[in-house]
């Protein structure tokens, strides 16, 4: 039945446009913000953490409503977005990675949810606030959580916006961050055929017949040490005989 055009507009909107996105080497991603036209644009970059720089911090102190950042008061915090003069303070990533591959280096930028999801321990648990206000420190240059990360590597979801194509840009924003693996090369179907043919061909004992001799992972025709059947053999048997035995009286009658 043929819909209306309220119907049709509805599910179209349901569509889903998905984008490749694809790898990059650091020195292409650094001489792309040069060369390219200012864009929103995400790529996958594999490399090595070398450094975390602790000169930069590595947190924020936050919003535990909204996490975004805290404007300081003389004796308490104050969080424009959620208009709270009194706004409860808590820890946020914001991490500036150096990472490096074989062709360059560059700067990421993690924020709480990817690190938190990288290292599973929430900032506030990594560290704690001491003072209010102005006087609020954070107890830790840098906790063992972030310093552990130094040495691996991680393919890293970089998302660029307009900002990284400008002489200001300094960092590469993360937007997911994925531990690098090296996968077995899989098998073709020729290649798979042949090692499945090998491994059946060497159960075959010389001079057998194949049918008795090609067995597959589960043995279902065998014979017990003594020499006698084993139960799916007597069975099958069993059932031959009866139905020979069924043959002979049929012709009978």
């Amino acid at each position: 039945m043929p819909s209306d055009g309220t119907d049709q507009s509805a599910s179209s909107s349901k569509v889903v446009h998905a984008q490749k996105i694809e790898p990059m080497k650091i020195s292409d991603l650094n001489q792309f913000v040069i060369t390219a036209d200012p864009q929103v644009v995400e790529f996958l970059c594999t490399a090595k953490l070398t450094e975390i720089q602790v000169a930069e911090g590595w947190c924020y102190i936050g919003c535990s409503v909204c996490s975004k950042k805290l404007i300081r008061e003389e004796t308490s915090f104050t969080c424009a977005p959620c208009n709270e003069t009194n706004a409860v303070a808590q820890l946020r990533y914001r991490v500036i990675l150096s990472v490096s591959d074989e062709t360059g280096i560059a700067a990421f930028l993690g924020f709480d949810t990817e690190i938190t999801k990288l290292t599973n321990v929430l900032a506030a648990e990594a560290a704690q606030i001491v003072g209010v206000g102005l006087n609020a420190q954070v107890d830790t240059d840098l906790p063992r959580v972030l310093s552990e990360l130094v040495g691996k590597t991680y393919t890293f979801q970089l998302k660029l916006k307009e900002f990284n194509f400008t002489a200001h840009h300094q960092t590469f924003t993360i937007s997911r961050i994925f531990p690098a693996r090296d996968l077995a090369p899989l098998l073709t179907f020729a290649e798979n055929v042949e090692v499945h043919e090998r491994a059946h061909l060497q159960n075959v004992a010389p001079g057998t017949d194949d049918r008795a001799a090609i067995t597959s992972d589960v043995a279902e025709v065998s014979t017990a040490g003594d020499g006698t059947l084993t139960g799916r053999e007597a069975e099958a048997n069993e059932h031959d005989a009866a139905e020979d035995n069924a043959s002979k009286k049929a012709r009978v009658e």
